[in-house]
């Protein structure tokens, strides 16, 4: 490499080789929080406190080394650039581990905007990254969203999660859906950040296994049954109603009365039955 990496992916693989050469991981990640924000010291300082280690240890790469950081010294947007592919470097190594091939890592750095030299707000990085992932194998993605959810910059949160496993099983099965959950609305309901929590669990694993809208219902129904908020949270969930679930049922009425009412569940008044069914109506008369 005579001349010093220019793109964010190609400073990420010069860190890669570094990693991967690196004898020690305590060396590595001193080296790593050096190239980091915040820098206290100026760059060319770090040149001569890691070249003794790169003679001895790393050769071949102190060359490399060196150039990266004397074109960071020469250019503050460089030098920016490769503090942000620093900072992001545990994330995207992490990432990687998952993928398949080279060209989905150089998508993912892509969708991360490091190269970039104008800011980009967090939502937008969101948005690719969201795009990214929807086209992934399913068994890779969930991998990949577990880390990002997990990860220091939070582009991706457990309820965006949710509502992308929600967007793909509408789009798969469009016939089988006739609307949408809304999760504020959802939060404001059960306004309890565990029972929230507790409520997203439910609806991700249950996905993942593919189980039945009115599985899901029945253990939602318990989670909340103690706390007097079902009838408020009901006609939420009927909004994700699940055509391919009710078709054993003479109406939503006798769906509600199978699943929730004979199974002891009478805080579901019969007027919100009735209210609810009369919305069902409705929305299949305005189709």
């Amino acid at each position: 490499m005579s001349h010093h990496p220019h793109s964010a992916l190609q400073i990420y693989q010069f860190l890669y080789t570094l990693h991967q050469n690196t004898p020690s991981k305590e060396i590595f990640d001193s080296i790593l929080l050096d190239l980091k924000t915040p820098r206290f010291e100026p760059v060319s300082v770090l040149a001569d406190r890691w070249r003794p280690i790169f003679q001895t240890e790393m050769p071949s790469l102190l060359d490399q080394f060196e150039q990266l950081l004397a074109s960071a010294a020469q250019s503050p947007a460089y030098d920016s650039l490769l503090m942000s592919v620093s900072d992001h470097y545990p994330l995207v190594y992490r990432v990687s581990c998952f993928l398949e091939n080279d060209l989905q890592l150089e998508l993912f750095v892509r969708c991360l905007c490091l190269d970039l030299s104008t800011p980009v707000h967090h939502e937008e990085i969101k948005e690719t990254i969201i795009q990214f992932l929807t086209e992934l194998p399913s068994d890779i993605r969930e991998y990949v969203e577990e880390i990002l959810i997990e990860d220091d910059h939070h582009y991706l949160s457990r309820n965006d999660t949710v509502t992308m496993m929600m967007n793909r099983r509408k789009t798969a099965d469009a016939s089988s859906f006739d609307g949408f959950l809304d999760m504020d609305k959802v939060y404001e309901v059960i306004d309890d950040e565990y029972t929230f929590d507790m409520f997203m669990a439910i609806l991700q694993s249950n996905m993942s296994d593919g189980a039945p809208w009115s599985q899901t219902c029945q253990e939602i129904y318990q989670l909340v049954a103690e706390k007097g908020i079902w009838e408020r949270l009901a006609p939420l969930l009927q909004q994700v109603y699940i055509k391919s679930d009710t078709q054993d049922y003479a109406s939503y009425e006798d769906y509600v009365q199978q699943n929730f009412l004979d199974d002891g569940g009478q805080q579901y008044l019969d007027d919100e039955i009735k209210r609810a069914q009369v919305e069902h109506m409705m929305s299949k008369l305005t189709m």
